[in-house]
């Protein structure tokens, strides 16, 4: 049996296959809304950092907004919670671009979690992490530079700066209309998370249009007050481009009409996103 073949069947074995299968076959739900109640289920109740779930593990790092100067030793720390196996999502790469692939996706997903939650990963952390030696990461990040990454490691980062998590760049290039497919494999992720990534920059967008706060849109979605400003900074850009606010509008509409009390899918039983 080829690995490609052993990894999908893996993949059909995860806790989020099988609630795909519940909401289609016991719910009636059609795949894609039941992807989509997936999605909403995935960021509200998983994506929060107060509690560690399967998969995750929590790191004490050094702090985004930290000197560069002094020794790491001596430098401000943050404790967050980093995502290192994502269950399906993670058991799709697997399948479609082996080991390294999954690898440098991984490096991408950690790196953004730890800025989006205020610290700074080095190459030590994330070999640590992820179980291979600082070789390893050192020629993986190599490579990710190569495919047009900008990977944020303390040192790069120099413990100043926002930085820019490759979330915010996924969105972007949804907004420029590319697909989900071609994203995912620059991503090295799923389009599976690709379109959770999305799912979530919607429902902050909904919330922000009837005048939550950041503050409660970042409690509602379980996500960074940071991640929130970072998208809202990116829908305010594409309301200045002509060809991104006819996609946001259209996107927004679909999501509406599916969310809303009045939406089709809302007459036949579906869950709110």
């Amino acid at each position: 049996m080829s690995a490609n073949t052993t990894a999908a069947r893996l993949a059909l074995k995860t806790p989020e296959a099988a609630f795909l299968n519940i909401l289609e076959r016991e719910f009636h739900f059609s795949p894609r809304v039941a992807g989509e109640v997936l999605n909403a289920a995935s960021e509200v109740l998983l994506g929060g950092t107060e509690q560690v779930r399967p998969g995750q593990v929590r790191l004490v790092v050094a702090r985004l907004d930290a000197p560069f100067g002094p020794p790491l030793a001596e430098s401000a720390k943050v404790e967050v919670t980093l995502t290192v196996e994502a269950g399906l999502e993670d058991a799709t790469v697997l399948a479609t671009e082996g080991r390294e692939g999954l690898r440098r996706g991984r490096i991408l997903r950690l790196l953004a979690e730890a800025i989006e939650q205020g610290g700074v990963l080095t190459q030590e952390d994330l070999a640590r992490v992820l179980q291979v030696t600082v070789r390893t990461v050192r020629r993986d990040i190599q490579v990710l530079k190569a495919e047009g990454h900008t990977i944020d490691t303390r040192g790069p980062v120099k413990g100043v700066g926002r930085g820019q998590t490759h979330k915010v760049k996924i969105i972007a290039l949804w907004l420029d209309r590319q697909g989900y497919d071609k994203i995912a494999r620059w991503v090295h992720h799923s389009p599976q998370a690709i379109k959770r990534y999305v799912s979530a920059f919607l429902r902050m967008v909904l919330l922000h249009q009837e005048g939550r706060s950041v503050s409660e849109i970042a409690f509602l979605t379980q996500t960074s007050v940071r991640l929130v400003e970072d998208y809202l900074a990116l829908y305010r850009a594409a309301q200045g481009d002509a060809a991104q606010r006819a996609k946001l509008e259209e996107e927004l509409a679909r999501v509406g009409a599916w969310a809303g009390p009045e939406g089709a899918a809302a007459e036949k039983g579906g869950l709110r996103l």
